[in-house]
This record gives structure tokens, sequence and C-alpha cells, in this order.
């Protein structure tokens, strides 16, 4: 996939996405760890749902922030940032942004 295709398909269905099981098949993190998940394990979850999502083979990824207590963990794949935040349901979020030319 060619980059700016990818930064439209990020722009279009980056966000909202609820994590569950079926999409964690494969994945280096189980579904019961997500909630005490740290800032790389949240990496790891969102380089993985970011080649489902995308059909891309992510080579960086990072993690910046866990706040399991919170319900928030945040960091970049590739050039994106992502967010996983739990909604008033309990379910986990994960949201993909494109970083600004100057991040």
């Amino acid at each position: 996939m060619e980059r700016p295709d990818l930064f439209a398909l990020v722009e279009d269905i980056g966000k909202g996405n609820v994590l569950h099981s079926e999409m964690l098949e494969g994945c280096s993190v189980a579904a019961h760890e997500l909630d005490e998940m740290d800032a790389d394990m949240a990496a790891s979850v969102a380089a993985h749902i970011f080649q489902e999502l995308y059909d891309y083979k992510v080579e960086y990824s990072q993690g910046k922030q866990a706040d399991p207590d919170g319900g928030v963990w945040s960091g970049s794949v590739e050039k994106f940032k992502f967010c996983i935040n739990r909604d008033d349901n309990g379910d986990l979020i994960i949201d993909f942004f494109v970083l600004s030319p100057d991040a």
C-alpha cells in the first residue's frame, strides 16, 4: 500500500475500533492482559491491530504512556499516533491518528 493511501485509510477508519479477543488472535498480548498492560505491551497491541486493519507490515512501534487505573495507553505505530481508552461501557477503544509533519 502506498503511503498516501495508508494516510487516507487511517483518517477514514482509524478511530473507534473496539478491542476484542478475535482482533488479538496472533498478538503477543492476550485479551486477559489488556487491563494491566504496560506501555510496551500497548505498543504491541497497537502494532498488531494496525497490521490487521490496514494489511500493512509494521516495523516500528513505541509505547509512551500507560495508565491502567485510568484506562489510557498511548504511543506510536510507524508515523501514526495511537491511543487506547476505556469507554463508559468498559470496552477498550483504539484510535489511530495521522501525526502532523512537525511531530
